[in-house]
């Protein structure tokens, strides 16, 4: 025992844990002790005997180690004689469930299974289809009890129409990634959840996701297939963040007159649709014609205080974009601008740095900077000079801006000369607000961390760094 730590036997022989409350010591023993340890613990002493039975099992497959986990899983489901609070499977071995415990679907529902994360093996070289993926479960789907469901590399090969042979009438987190389902059935299936408040949908195979709830509050969507993106009917959703852009999206909003935080709009392959107005404008082919569209009075949504998007500045049609796409969003607070980079391809015909510069002389005044914008944090910034440009249009247009913090990657410096002359420049901007720009330099943050943030809704900005 190391020198100045606690007994765990008092005077009279017996265990220091044994005289904690009930509650306490089921505590500790689904959320620190791996599963099969947890089963032990009735072996311990009379004091223990019912513990682990009566407390709502939490199984984790990692913490099962090989070759003993395909046996473990179905042995440990069946023998546990209470309900189950979380079974996480983020290794599910289907075959083994369906040998070793057919109907363990039925068997989840019967337990008042809480939360439950299924995520089957993927290969790099396999695609995500109806054909391809395991079929889930029906029964999964009328769990009633659920309040959390991840599902990992699936397929619904069933009809939801309507609803049909849904119940799940306390979700009120939905994730879904990698998974196989029709554009209509994904709507039918978040309609169904009564609810929901989180959804989380990554690499699905609809084309065309359209958002219709009543009780949703935060929506994280990878758009990497999406072509049709819409916020139809949402009152209460507060946080719309869009990842993984790829190929062209129309993004609407529709109702959703809650929305608070918004992000990331791409100017590379977002057109933004408010009302009956498109902003935007997306065509490689003729990549020298600019965008001048403004968007109108009628086409601005007033909830949003903090918005996120991302832009290549060396792109002339997407600056003219961003300014569009600004002008939508009177009432923003807080401003994130990541500063995208594009191949030589996209670039190369590209205006010079004088047509940047003009642009934003000549520019008429952005709404927000007016009157509503007091933090703006440029991030992936790379001191280049149509970087620059936009900056001093805010120096001239920014009347309540209180903080500019401008995010230098480690990765993209090369030099600390280089780190010093950036800052010089951004020092040398004169604000109305009497403020000076901070430059930070930071390592990147990783996806997963942006995620996490993404739909905790404690974090009130997502974007921050």
């Amino acid at each position: 025992m190391a020198e100045g730590a606690a007994p765990l036997s008092t005077a009279g022989g017996g265990d220091r844990l044994s005289t904690l409350h009930d509650d306490l010591l089921r505590e500790i023993i689904t959320q620190y002790l791996p599963v099969t340890e947890a089963a032990r613990t009735a072996a311990l002493a009379k004091r223990w005997r019912h513990l682990w039975s009566s407390t709502p099992l939490v199984l984790r497959d990692a913490a099962l180690l090989e070759p003993a986990r395909d046996a473990l899983v179905p042995r440990v489901l069946a023998k546990h004689p209470g309900h189950f609070r979380a079974v996480i499977l983020h290794d599910c071995r289907l075959a083994s469930l369906d040998r070793e415990l057919p109907g363990w679907p039925r068997l989840l529902a019967n337990k008042h299974t809480q939360e439950l994360y299924l995520a089957n093996r993927f290969t790099p070289n396999q695609t995500v289809g109806v054909d391809t993926l395991p079929h889930i479960p029906a029964d999964i789907l009328r769990c009633g009890s659920l309040q959390e469901l991840l599902l990992g590399f699936w397929a619904f090969p069933v009809d939801l129409s309507h609803g049909a042979g849904i119940s799940l009438p306390n979700l009120r987190c939905l994730t879904l990634i990698m998974v196989a389902i029709r554009d209509q059935d994904l709507e039918h299936l978040i309609t169904a959840c009564t609810v929901l408040e989180i959804l989380k949908l990554s690499g699905t195979t609809p084309m065309r996701i359209h958002l219709r709830s009543p009780s949703l509050r935060c929506a994280l969507v990878g758009l990497s297939r999406v072509e049709d993106f819409a916020v139809v009917d949402a009152p209460l959703l507060e946080r719309l963040v869009l990842f993984l852009p790829g190929k062209v999206a129309m993004v609407k909003i529709g109702y959703a007159t809650n929305l608070r935080v918004l992000g990331h709009l791409d100017t590379r392959v977002h057109r933004l649709q408010i009302r009956d107005t498109v902003i935007g404008s997306i065509d490689f082919d003729t990549i020298a014609s600019c965008f001048n569209t403004v968007a109108s009075t009628s086409t601005v949504i007033p909830s949003v205080k903090i918005l996120a998007v991302a832009v290549n500045f060396g792109v002339l049609w997407e600056v003219k974009t961003l300014a569009s796409f600004l002008r939508c969003f009177p009432n923003i607070d807080t401003l994130h601008i990541e500063s995208a980079l594009h191949g030589p391809s996209i670039t190369a015909n590209e205006p010079s740095g004088e047509h940047h510069a003009r642009f934003w002389q000549e520019a008429s005044p952005v709404e927000c900077f007016r009157s509503d914008v007091k933090k703006m944090v440029i991030h992936e910034f790379r001191g280049d000079q149509n970087e620059f440009q936009f900056l001093k249009f805010v120096t001239m247009n920014a009347q309540e801006l209180q903080s500019l913090h401008v995010v230098l990657q480690e990765e993209n410096t090369s030099s600390t000369d280089k780190v010093n002359e950036t800052r010089e420049k951004l020092q040398s901007l004169q604000f109305q607000t009497g403020i000076s720009g901070v430059l930070l330099v930071l390592p990147k943050e990783g996806s997963l961390s942006r995620l996490q943030k993404a739909t905790d809704l404690t974090f009130d900005d997502p974007f921050r760094f």
